[in-house]
């Protein structure tokens, strides 16, 4: 048998586009296609009659990070799979061209349920924590603790992140001496390509001096174009600390920082206001072109009020400058902590940020 094996697979070596493999569909255009999903791989049946590759268990097109395939020697495949990393559909045709002859193969995802939990045909992804059953794990991860400021007080339990009446309750509390704050983020579950808008709807509750609150994007890390913070870029869509009269705005990149009100490079205007005690939406549009980041409740059709507009300058040099990250895919924060550099101070414990 290995004698006839080493004999045929030698045969098969002397065609212009053949298999460079030993798995079953050697030799066929296409022999392998798989998706991931973080860090699980599922591998897709590949019927060579039909030309029908199918994958099961994702359920959430949106959420492919990665696509890996082989094709036999010299063939090539079109579109580029790899176009469809972060919107996969539920099924997508590709052409190979394996020596002149075209063969379609079809990628079809049979658990597919949406682009992403809760989409639908205009919303990429919605959730109003009203389920009784707590955090929806497709889309969230707790935020664990880390050494950067904002997260040196997580514990990454959801015991200070959970649902409670029809909201996501992130809660900075005091246990032992010690404060401790809740955190949630869709890192490696969804992540978002420009054009897209973001709304959150968020009230803060027993608010204090020593304690913040935060609504912001950071990018996937394959999507972290210039490497890490800041160049990769970070859209803070609200930030509310220090100064309790007023909520701010900011983007970091490696080119500019860029705050509603002061610091390095300022928008000329006021910090945004807001509803103390009550509930306020905070909005941004990102687009390959501008993040527009609106006032809190400035997000209306009729009469929008924008906080600030950053345009991308489209630079010849951008690879350089690295003026524009923005384009990549970016995955949604919700926390609370430390407004600051500073520690909680156990005294202003409880506070609480409820996300409706």
């Amino acid at each position: 048998m290995t004698i006839l094996l080493t004999a045929a697979l030698a045969a098969l070596s002397l065609t212009g586009c053949t298999g460079n493999g030993v798995s079953p569909d050697a030799g066929y255009p296409l022999e392998r296609f798989s998706l991931s999903v973080g860090d699980y791989v599922y591998h897709a049946a590949i019927d060579q009659e039909s030309h029908i590759a199918k994958i099961g268990a994702i359920k959430y097109g949106g959420q492919v990070s990665k696509v890996d395939y082989r094709l036999a020697d010299g063939a090539t495949i079109s579109p580029d799979p790899k176009d469809f990393t972060g919107d996969w559909p539920e099924s997508q045709d590709f052409t190979v061209t394996c020596d002149g002859e075209e063969t379609v193969y079809t990628v079809v995802l049979s658990a597919y349920e949406s682009r992403f939990p809760g989409a639908d045909d205009d919303v990429l992804f919605f959730d109003d924590f009203d389920q009784a059953d707590g955090l929806d794990m497709d889309a969230w991860n707790y935020v664990p603790r880390g050494t950067a400021a904002w997260q040196v007080s997580m514990s990454g339990s959801p015991d200070h992140s959970y649902i409670q009446d029809g909201n996501l309750v992130l809660a900075i509390v005091s246990e032992d001496g010690e404060c401790l704050s809740g955190g949630v983020k869709t890192q490696g579950k969804l992540w978002f390509q420009a054009p897209f808008r973001i709304e959150v709807r968020a009230k803060f509750v027993d608010d204090a001096e020593s304690v913040g609150q935060a609504i912001w994007m950071m990018p996937e890390p394959e999507y972290q174009t210039y490497g890490g913070w800041p160049d990769s870029g970070e859209i803070d869509i609200m930030e509310h600390s220090y100064l309790h009269d007023y909520v701010q705005h900011t983007l970091h990149s490696h080119y500019i920082d860029v705050y509603t009100g002061h610091n390095t490079d300022h928008v000329d205007r006021e910090y945004s206001g807001y509803n103390a005690g009550e509930y306020n939406t905070y909005a941004a549009d990102i687009t390959d072109d501008a993040v527009i980041i609106y006032d809190a409740n400035g997000c209306t059709e009729d009469n929008p009020q924008i906080a600030f507009t950053y345009e991308n300058q489209h630079l010849e040099n951008e690879a350089e400058l690295m003026q524009w990250p923005f384009s990549g895919g970016f995955h949604i924060i919700l926390s609370v902590g430390p407004a600051g550099p500073n520690a909680i101070n156990p005294d202003d414990c409880p506070s609480y940020m409820l996300v409706d």
